[in-house]
C-alpha cells in the first residue's frame, strides 16, 4: 500500500511538472488539451443521459420507438403527433401516468365472423382498379417527401380495400423524411403505413398515406392509388386484410375532411386514439408549381367495427 502511494505521488508530481512546462513553453497545446478533455466529459455525460432514458433521438424528435410489425410488439412512446407530407411538426408529450388502453376497453367487442356477414355489399373485384401488390418497385424520385419504401424490408402482410374509392392495394412501411415528417411511398400504386403509428387492427391511430397522382423518374404522369378517394362518404366501409392471420378488419368511415396541411386542425387527425382507427391521407386542391405540392389534404378516418374470417 505504501509503495502504491509513493508511485502515485511521483506520478502526480510528474504530471504537474508537465502541465507547468506546457503552460510556460507551449500554452496553445495546453489550451487544446483542456478543450479536448472538456469535450470528452460533455460527450460522456450526454451519452449517459441518453442511455438512462432508454431511447434514441432521430431528426430532432423525442424518443421514437421501434416496432416489430410481425410480432405486433409495441414500445411506449412519448410523442403523440407527427407531421405528414410537409405538415408543420408538432409534439405533445404524454403524461408519465398515461396508461395504454387495451382493445377491449375501446367500447368494441371484437367477434370474428364470416366476411359476407359484416359487409354491407359484396365486393366487386372488377371495380377495385386502383392499387397494386407493389411489384413495380420504386419508380418515383426520392424528393418532396418521398422516402424509400420498396423491397422486402418495407413489406407488410397488410392489404387495404376501400370499395368507395376503387382501391385494393398493398401496404408498405414508410418512415420519416429528413425534415422529420411522415414520408410518402416511392411507388404510387401502394399505400404507405407510417411505422411509428399504431398497427392496423390494434388500439390507436394507424396512419396511412397514398398518392393521388404522380410523375415518375422517367417523366411519365399518371393517377395513383388514391385517385378517387374523394368519392368516399360517411358510413362507407374500409377493409384491412392481414395475410399473416387470414383475417379481415372491417372499419366504418366516421369522419372525412379536406384540410390545409399547415392548419391546426391537421394535428387532431394525426393524434393517437383510444379506439382502433385507420386514417388515410392523400393530396387535394390546387397544385403549387413553386413547392411542387398540393395545397390541401383529404383525410378519411375509419373506426374498427368487426373482425372477420374468409367465407367458408
Amino acid at each position: 500500500m505504501r509503495l502504491s502511494r509513493r508511485y502515485l505521488s511521483v506520478w502526480c508530481d510528474d504530471l504537474l511538472w508537465l502541465l507547468r512546462d506546457l503552460r510556460d513553453q507551449r500554452p496553445r497545446v495546453l489550451a487544446s488539451l483542456v478543450v479536448l478533455v472538456l469535450a470528452l466529459c460533455v460527450s460522456v455525460a450526454v451519452l449517459a443521459v441518453t442511455l438512462s432514458r432508454g431511447g434514441s433521438v432521430q431528426h430532432g424528435t423525442a424518443e421514437w420507438p421501434t416496432r416489430d410489425v410481425g410480432s405486433g410488439a409495441d414500445v411506449s412512446q412519448s410523442v403523440r403527433y407527427v407531421a405528414y407530407g410537409g405538415l408543420a411538426h408538432s409534439e405533445v408529450e404524454e403524461s408519465e401516468e398515461s396508461v395504454e388502453v387495451p382493445a377491449q376497453a375501446s367500447g368494441l367487442e371484437v367477434i370474428v365472423r364470416n366476411l359476407s356477414d359484416v359487409l354491407d355489399e359484396r365486393l366487386n373485384e372488377s371495380e377495385l382498379i386502383y392499387g397494386s401488390d407493389g411489384t413495380e418497385g420504386s419508380i418515383l424520385p426520392l424528393d418532396n417527401g418521398i422516402v424509400p419504401s420498396s423491397g422486402p424490408r418495407f413489406d407488410t402482410t397488410w392489404e387495404l380495400i376501400l370499395p368507395s374509392a376503387g382501391i385494393r392495394a398493398a401496404v408498405v412501411q414508410v418512415g420519416l423524411t429528413h425534415d422529420g415528417a411522415m414520408g410518402s411511398p416511392d411507388n404510387p400504386f401502394v399505400l404507405g403505413w407510417f411505422n411509428r403509428s399504431a398497427i392496423p387492427g390494434e388500439t390507436g391511430n394507424a396512419l396511412l398515406g397514398g398518392h393521388r397522382d404522380y410523375q415518375d423518374r422517367e417523366g411519365n404522369i399518371g393517377v395513383g392509388v388514391c385517385w378517387e378517394l374523394d368519392e368516399t362518404r360517411l358510413g362507407d366501409q374500409l377493409i384491412m386484410f392481414d395475410g399473416s392471420t387470414n383475417r379481415y378488419y372491417v372499419y366504418d368511415v366516421v369522419d372525412i375532411a379536406t384540410i390545409r396541411p399547415d392548419s391546426r386542425e391537421a394535428v387532431k387527425y394525426l393524434s393517437q386514439t383510444r379506439e382502433s382507427v385507420v386514417t388515410l391521407i392523400t393530396c387535394s386542391g390546387d397544385f403549387d408549381e413553386d413547392t411542387h405540392s398540393y395545397e390541401e389534404r383529404i383525410v378519411v378516418v375509419a373506426l374498427l367495427n368487426a373482425v372477420a374470417a374468409p367465407d367458408a
